[in-house]
């Protein structure tokens, strides 16, 4: 990890704000309970990631690993999940791809794949913008909201509580907290450790669908979104509550350790079975929902 010589000589002065401001938010949790603070920040991924690691014989000079597109390794798009501290991922997620036009032209909205989990919306760089932050503000957060809330966002300057202030929020108590600039690495529960095992989760499926050589390409739009609601219905499983508290406890927000938990990867996609519960083909994933071994067809 490469750090630059400013935060090098503000480490104390950072330590000490990421100490003040979990305090702070260990209070909010004191007062409205785990179930009403919130966390959500934005993470970008290749069309196409792969784990990067291969099999090659000892001492080779050059290894080359197989992708279906040697662009898609190199473009971008964001999603941005909302966890509550008391371990529940909820919905919609929302996904921003990138598109040549900034936005999604009649015949692709009619073809674009859909499904309930997940908020679509699309921008020249695929990345977040101000507005659509509003627009993830009405259309996710406030849903999802109790009557009295904190939300915790990091410092970027497209999502202040001054941006969602002429929001109308329908008459709920909505606390915006800011996370100190240098600190989300250690205090941002979904930097800490939830997207993590997101990133593993998509890496480890997509070496799958190469291994067992499925004609699905991977970089392709209703592909994307089709795999992202997937993960985001596989990690609100129960099943991996601990998982996002974990998150939580190791920022500092909550006192009490959660039990150990399966990680998504180990319970879904290696202690998988080894053929279909419906149709005895090659099973792919195992549901943390039903606990089925299933194909790629059936899930």
């Amino acid at each position: 990890k490469f750090v630059t010589q400013a935060h090098i000589s503000n480490k104390a002065e950072l330590l000490q704000q990421a100490s003040n401001y979990v305090s702070q938010v260990k209070l909010e949790i004191g007062l409205l309970g785990t179930a009403n603070v919130y966390n959500s920040d934005q993470s970008g991924f290749n069309l196409e990631t792969h784990a990067g690691r291969t099999l090659a014989s000892k001492g080779s000079l050059k290894v080359e690993c197989l992708a279906q597109s040697l662009n898609s390794l190199t473009h971008s798009y964001t999603i941005q999940p909302l966890i509550s501290a008391d371990g529940i991922l909820k919905s919609p997620l929302l996904i921003v791809l990138q598109e040549t036009s900034g936005h999604f032209g009649p015949i692709v909205q009619k073809s674009m794949y859909k499904a309930d989990n997940i908020l679509v919306f699309a921008t020249k760089s695929g990345k977040l913008t101000s507005d659509l932050a509003i627009k993830w503000f009405e259309a996710v957060f406030l849903p999802n909201a109790g009557e009295k809330s904190v939300l915790s966002l990091d410092s970027w300057s497209g999502q202040t509580e001054k941006k969602f202030e002429n929001t109308d929020k329908g008459g709920k108590e909505i606390k915006i907290l800011t996370i100190p600039a240098g600190t989300t690495g250690s205090i941002q529960p979904l930097d800490v450790y939830v997207f993590r095992p997101w990133k593993n989760f998509l890496k480890q499926f997509s070496d799958l669908i190469l291994l067992y050589n499925y004609d699905i390409n991977l970089h392709l739009r209703n592909n994307i979104l089709k795999i992202q609601s997937l993960i985001h219905n596989q990690f609100s499983s129960p099943r991996f509550k601990n998982i996002i508290k974990y998150a939580w406890w190791k920022s500092g927000y909550i006192e009490q350790k959660p039990d150990r938990s399966e990680t998504p990867v180990d319970f879904c996609l290696k202690n998988c079975g080894t053929v279909c519960k419906i149709c005895n083909n090659i099973a792919v994933i195992k549901c943390a929902w039903c606990t089925n071994s299933l194909c790629m067809e059936h899930f």
